[in-house]
Formats: structure tokens, C-alpha cells, sequence
């Protein structure tokens, strides 16, 4: 038995007319009939009784209908459902947003915007470390993922476009010494305690400050931070210097300070997901995102061949 046969039977019983039937199915009304009476045949069920005046339904016919109604309801309401998904119109989109990291600028516009427009998804944001939202993205568990680009931008199978070119700072308590000077180098940092985030968490950026301090003629003096929520809490309480992004939402502390500095690596904010994730909403919502942020020629990065 085939829905098309499911469907045919609901609309005559329906009807209680062949005639009326195949006119609202557009097909032929011997057509119409012979799609019954192999139904009834696979069955071994008498669906209809014919008389002279018309049709109606046998008791079993009854049950079928009844029973037969909620399933094709059911039926098109999953596909024109599962449409909807296909076509961008509906369903969920998983968004992680790397901690500390402040997008009270740009999200709200796009949220709102995004939903005035398709009313039935339903965006679900998250927060996490670098590590948690990577695997997030490899799992399936997310869809997108606001970071870093150098903590991405050599993942297999990560692709991702920019969203602001934010720049890198030496980051400090405004109680400690070094903060009463107007400009600070690297250099200014070789006797200082360097707060980094644990290499379980973030395996790219530790390394990244060794190489930079030895290039600059110093070894850091490490001290490690479980996550950036650690990281930050100990800056705020005066234990060393840091490095850290110009989207930090701790650049909004007053007791901080952070000086401009030059740095080997890109600390811009972007937005990246798994090449190998089908979900179309993500295309929805990076042409949403790119028209309200006017970033319609950035380009996508990391694609693998």
C-alpha cells in the first residue's frame, strides 16, 4: 500500500462520490476507482458498499478512515516539516560564542533580525572554552562557533570567514606597577608572571606566547590558568600580565588596562563551523549575519578540497 492509495481512500470517503473525489485529485475517476479496488484487494477488506443512490462506508471502511486520517495527517505534516529544514525555514541552529568574548555589538541585530524573518528556527547559543567548542563542532553538538582565527584556522575540516579584525593587548591589573606607564612593550614584561591558559584547554596560544617572548630576547615565566574565566579572574586581582583579544569582555573593566601590541598571530573574531555539517541553516544564517554586518565580500577560509 502506497500514501498515494491512503490518500485516494481519505478523499472518497471523504466525498462518499467517486465523481466528486477524482475532480479534487485531478485524475480520472476509473483511475480513482481502480486505485480502491486494489487497495480493497490487498487488504481483503470491503472499504465501500456501492448501491444504486451512491456509496458509503463498510464499519471496517469507518476504522480505516479514522485510523488512516491521523496518519496522513501526520505524514504531510512531517514533510512539509522536514521542507521547511531543507529549505532553511525551520528548525534549531546550535551557536557557541567562545567565553569572555563580548558580542553584545553585532548580536542583537542579527538576532532579531534573523527571527523576524524566519520566525520558526530556533537559535540556541551556549558558551564554552576553545576546546569545548571545537569538539562541539566535530560532535555535532554545535552548528557554529564564534572564536579566534588562530585557534582555528589550521583544524581539519574547520572552515570559517571573518567577522571583525579585532588586535591583541598586553593586559594588566591598574594597581600594578607597570600600569602607571602610558605605552609598554613586550620587552617591559621579562620579569613579570605570565597568566596563559592551560595547554588542555587551548593548546594554540601558550605556545604561540613562547615563541613571541623569545623572539623579543625572554623566556616568559609561566603560571597557568585552567580557563579563561581563571585567566581573566587573576589578572583582575593583580597576579601577573596577560595577552589578550580587544573583544575580551574584560576590556570593559575599569581596574584593567590593556596596551595595543603587535603579535604573529591573528586574535580576529570569526565565525567557523565543520565543512562536514549539512544543516542549510547555516547558510541562512551567514548571509543574515554578512547583510547586517555589511561583510557580503569576506571571503570563506579553510575549505578542504
Amino acid at each position: 500500500m502506497t500514501i498515494a492509495q491512503i490518500k485516494y481512500f481519505i478523499a472518497v470517503a471523504k466525498c462518499l462520490s467517486f465523481t466528486k473525489a477524482a475532480e479534487q485529485l485531478f485524475i480520472t475517476q476509473p483511475a480513482l476507482s481502480r486505485h480502491i479496488r486494489n487497495m480493497e484487494e490487498e487488504l481483503n477488506i470491503q472499504l465501500f458498499v456501492r448501491t444504486g443512490s451512491g456509496i458509503h462506508l463498510t464499519p471496517a471502511g469507518i476504522s480505516l478512515f479514522e485510523g488512516f486520517s491521523s496518519i496522513y495527517e501526520s505524514y504531510t505534516g512531517q514533510v512539509a516539516r522536514a521542507e521547511k529544514i531543507q529549505a532553511g525555514l525551520s528548525g534549531r541552529l546550535k551557536i557557541g560564542v567562545l567565553s569572555q568574548t563580548n558580542i553584545a555589538d553585532f548580536m542583537p541585530l542579527i538576532y532579531h533580525d534573523f527571527q523576524k524573518n524566519h520566525p520558526n528556527v530556533d537559535l540556541w547559543f551556549t558558551q564554552g572554552s576553545f576546546s569545548s567548542l571545537l569538539d562541539g563542532l566535530y560532535a555535532g553538538d554545535l552548528d557554529l562557533v564564534f572564536t579566534l582565527q588562530f585557534e582555528i584556522e589550521r583544524k581539519k575540516s574547520i572552515v570559517y570567514q571573518y567577522v571583525d579584525h579585532s588586535r591583541d593587548h598586553i593586559v594588566l591589573s591598574r594597581y600594578h606597577p607597570l600600569a602607571a606607564r602610558e605605552d609598554l612593550v613586550l620587552e617591559d614584561l621579562k620579569d613579570e608572571k605570565f597568566v596563559m591558559i592551560s595547554p588542555e584547554d587551548n593548546p594554540e596560544s601558550s605556545g604561540l606566547i613562547f615563541d613571541l617572548c623569545k623572539r623579543h630576547g625572554f623566556v616568559p615565566q609561566a603560571v597557568y590558568a585552567t580557563s579563561l574565566e581563571e585567566q581573566i579572574l587573576w589578572i583582575e586581582a593583580g597576579i601577573g600580565v596577560t595577552i589578550l583579544d580587544s573583544r575580551c569582555e574584560l576590556k570593559n573593566n575599569r581596574e584593567v588596562k590593556f596596551y595595543e601590541m603587535d603579535s604573529n598571530w591573528d586574535p580576529s573574531l570569526v565565525l567557523c563551523w565543520n565543512q562536514h555539517n549539512y544543516n542549510p541553516l547555516i547558510a541562512v544564517f551567514l548571509q543574515k549575519m554578512n547583510e547586517v554586518l555589511g561583510l557580503e565580500d569576506e571571503e570563506i577560509h579553510g575549505i578542504e578540497e
